[in-house]
C-alpha cells in the first residue's frame, strides 16, 4: 500500500491514501478560459512521483531534473513486509534512497552513510531488489538462481503494469507498459506474474538473439565483408575439389621430377631448333611457289610468227627479194635459239629449286628428330629453379585448400546453426503449448477475472481473454465486441487486464497492494463504463484489502453518475487540484 506522498517543496500538496478506493480530482476553476486545461494540474505528476520513489530512472529529461524542483526531495510511505517504510529521493542525488536505519533493518537492507552529510541511505539498485523480493518474490541476490542472467523478470517492469504511465505509451495495449518494451520483456514478465513458465519465453528470446546474430552474419557474407572466412558450402566445395586436384597433379610431377644439370643448354637448343624449323617452313613455301612459277613460264614460251609475215607479203603480190628472205631466216634462227636457251635456263632453275627443296625438307626432318630426342630427355626433368617453382605453386595451392576447408567448416557450422534454430523454434513452441496445458488453472483464473470485469462494464457486449502459445512466444490479448479502433473500448481492455493482473499478483506473489490509473485511462470512455470501472476497481481493491488509486477530472466523475455514491464520496482525497496558477500539485507552474 501507499500511505502518503510528500515533498520538501513548501507549496506541494501532500497526498494521504487509505485502504480501498482513492480518487485524486482535478477541477476547473470559475476563471478558467476555453484554452486552459487541467493537463498541468498534477494528476500525471502524481504517477511520476510514485515511480520516482520506486526506483525509476531519472535522466536529464526527467521531471525531477527540472531546475525548479531538482534541489527538492520527495518522500513516500509504503507498506513493505508488514512494516510502514518511509523513503526519500531527490533529483540532485537520484542514485540514493534516503531511509532510516531502523526502517532499512526491518526489511533486510544494509544501510550506508554519506560521509559528507551523515545521511543514511541505500542504493537505488538495492532498493529495487528489496521491493522485487517483497512484492513479487523475485529472489535477491539473484546469483545462483534461475533469475541470474539476462531476459529475466524485473521489479521495474512488473510494477509498471500496476502503475501505467501515459507518457511512456502505457495505455497503448494490454501487453506493453511502454512503447519501447521489447517482446521478450513483456512475455517474460507477464508469464511470471500470471503463473506460466517464464523460462520458456526467455529461451525464445535467447533464440531470437541467435537468429539475429546469424542473420547479421549472413548479410555480411552476402555483402562480401566476410568472404575470406565464410561462404556457402555449395560454392566452396567445387572450388576445393579443383584446388585439391591441382595439388595432386603438382605432387605427382614433383615426385617424378629430376634435376638435369645440362637442362638450360638443351632447353636453349630446343628453342633454336624450333626457330630454325619455322624459318625452313617459310623457305619451303617460297621454293614451292618459285617452282610453280618457273613451270608455268616454260609453258608460255613460243617462237615468233615470221611465216605469217612472209605469207602476208605474198598475198599482197609483193615478191620479197632474196636478200630479205635470207634476213628473215637469220632472224628466225636467232629467235628460236633464244627460246631454246630460255627454256633450258628455266628448267635448270626448276631443278636447282627442287634440289633446295629436298635439302630443306631433309634439314626440317633432322631438326624435328633432334627436337623430339631432346624433349624425350627433358621429360620429367628440369632445372632446380623449375622444381622450386612447382614447390611454390604446390604450397600456394595447399594453403588455399586449407583456407577453403576452413571456409567449408565455417559454412557447415553456420548452416547447421540455422537448421538448429529452426528445430529449436519448433521445440520451444511445443514446450510452450505443453506449459499452457499444464497451466490450465492459471488461464481459467485469468479468464474468469477478465469476464467479471467485462460484465461489470458492459451489459450489451461480450469479450474474451485470449492466450495463445506461438513460435514467437506467448500472445496475450483481450477481445471485446466493437473494440480495435484505439477508442474507449480498447482503454477498457486495459482496465480489465490490469484488474485481473492486480488480483493474480496479490493472490500468487503478495503484490504491492495497489493499482494506480491515470485519468487518461478514461479519455473517450462512455460515462457508463467509467462508472462501472470505478465501482469494480473499488470492489477489487476491497477484496484484497488493497488500494485502487485513480486520478481524474471532476466533470468526468460527475458525468459517470457515481459521484454521490458513498464509496466514491469517501474515496475522494481532501486535496483538490485545479488549473489555477497555484492549484496544481506542486503549488506553482513551471515548464
Amino acid at each position: 500500500m501507499i500511505f502518503s506522498i510528500t515533498s520538501s517543496i513548501p507549496t506541494f500538496k501532500s497526498l494521504r491514501f487509505e485502504e480501498g478506493l482513492n480518487i485524486l480530482l482535478a477541477d476547473v476553476t470559475p476563471k478558467s478560459t476555453d484554452k486552459q486545461t487541467r493537463n498541468s494540474a498534477g494528476k500525471t505528476s502524481m504517477i511520476e512521483i510514485i515511480h520516482f520513489l520506486l526506483g525509476a530512472d531519472a535522466d536529464k529529461n526527467s521531471l525531477f531534473k527540472k531546475k525548479e524542483i531538482v534541489a527538492h526531495s520527495f518522500s513516500g510511505e509504503f507498506a513493505i513486509e508488514g512494516s510502514r517504510i518511509k523513503v526519500t529521493r531527490s533529483g540532485n542525488d537520484e542514485k540514493k534512497i534516503l531511509i532510516s536505519k531502523d526502517h532499512a533493518n526491518s526489511i533486510g537492507l544494509a544501510i550506508k552513510r554519506d560521509d559528507d552529510t551523515g545521511l543514511e541511505y541505500v542504493t537505488v539498485d538495492d532498493w529495487k531488489d528489496c521491493l522485487g523480493q517483497a512484492w513479487f518474490k523475485i529472489p535477491t541476490p539473484r546469483k545462483g538462481t534461475e533469475f541470474e542472467g539476462s531476459f529475466t523478470p524485473s521489479f521495474r517492469s512488473a510494477i509498471s503494469y500496476l502503475i501505467r504511465r501515459r507518457k511512456s505509451g502505457g495505455y497503448s495495449n494490454i501487453q506493453k507498459q511502454n512503447d519501447n518494451q521489447q517482446p521478450w520483456d513483456w512475455q517474460v514478465n507477464l508469464s511470471y506474474l500470471l503463473g506460466f513458465d517464464w523460462k520458456i519465453p526467455r529461451e525464445i528470446q535467447d533464440l531470437r538473439a541467435r537468429k539475429k546474430s546469424l542473420s547479421t552474419l549472413r548479410q555480411a557474407i552476402k555483402a562480401g565483408e566476410l568472404g575470406n572466412i565464410f561462404g556457402t558450402s555449395g560454392e566452396i566445395r567445387p572450388e576445393l575439389v579443383r584446388t585439391e586436384a591441382r595439388i595432386a597433379q603438382l605432387k605427382s610431377r614433383i615426385d617424378k621430377f629430376r634435376v638435369l644439370e645440362s637442362y638450360r643448354e638443351m632447353a636453349d637448343e630446343v628453342s633454336r631448333i624450333k626457330n630454325r624449323m619455322t624459318e625452313i617452313a617459310a623457305e619451303l613455301a617460297l621454293i614451292k611457289e618459285t617452282i610453280v612459277y618457273l613451270a608455268s613460264s616454260i609453258q608460255e614460251e613460243k617462237p615468233p610468227a615470221y611465216a605469217a609475215v612472209e605469207m602476208l607479203y605474198a598475198e599482197a603480190g609483193v615478191q620479197l627479194p632474196g636478200v630479205a628472205l635470207r634476213r628473215f631466216d637469220e632472224v628466225r634462227e636467232f629467235q628460236q635459239s633464244v627460246v631454246s636457251n630460255r627454256r633450258g635456263y628455266l628448267e635448270a632453275e626448276i631443278e636447282a629449286a627442287r634440289v633446295t627443296q629436298q635439302t630443306l625438307e631433309s634439314e626440317l626432318a633432322s631438326a624435328d628428330i633432334r627436337k623430339s630426342e631432346i624433349l624425350l630427355v627433358l621429360d620429367g626433368k628440369g632445372a632446380f629453379e623449375d622444381l622450386m617453382a612447382m614447390h611454390e605453386e604446390f604450397a600456394t595451392n595447399s594453403n588455399r585448400a586449407d583456407a577453403l576447408r576452413t571456409k567449408l567448416q565455417n559454412a557447415n557450422i553456420l548452416e547447421n546453426k540455422i537448421a538448429q534454430t529452426k528445430r529449436d523454434s519448433a521445440d520451444l513452441e511445443i514446450m510452450l503449448q505443453e506449459d499452457h496445458k499444464r497451466s490450465e488453472n492459471v488461464i481459467k483464473y485469468a479468464t474468469v477475472k477478465v469476464d467479471q470485469a467485462i460484465a461489470e462494464l458492459y451489459d450489451d457486449r461480450t469479450g474474451n481473454l485470449v492466450v495463445t502459445p506461438s513460435k514467437n512466444g506467448p500472445q496475450i490479448d483481450i477481445v471485446i465486441q466493437g473494440g480495435g479502433n484505439k477508442g474507449g473500448i480498447d482503454l477498457m481492455k486495459i482496465f480489465c487486464f490490469d484488474t485481473m493482473l492486480y488480483e493474480a499478483v496479490s493472490d500468487r506473489l503478495g503484490g504491492p497492494g495497489f493499482l494506480v490509473h491515470d485519468s487518461h485511462l478514461f479519455d473517450g470512455v462512455d460515462a457508463r463504463q467509467v462508472r462501472g470501472a470505478i465501482i469494480f476497481g473499488a470492489k477489487t481493491a476491497a477484496a484484497h484489502a488493497g488500494q485502487y488509486i485513480i486520478a481524474m477530472n471532476s466533470d468526468e466523475l460527475s458525468a459517470s453518475g457515481v459521484a454521490n455514491e458513498t464509496v466514491v464520496v469517501n474515496a475522494i482525497l481532501p486535496v483538490r487540484l485545479t488549473d489555477h496558477e497555484t492549484g496544481g500539485l506542486f503549488g506553482f507552474r513551471f515548464d
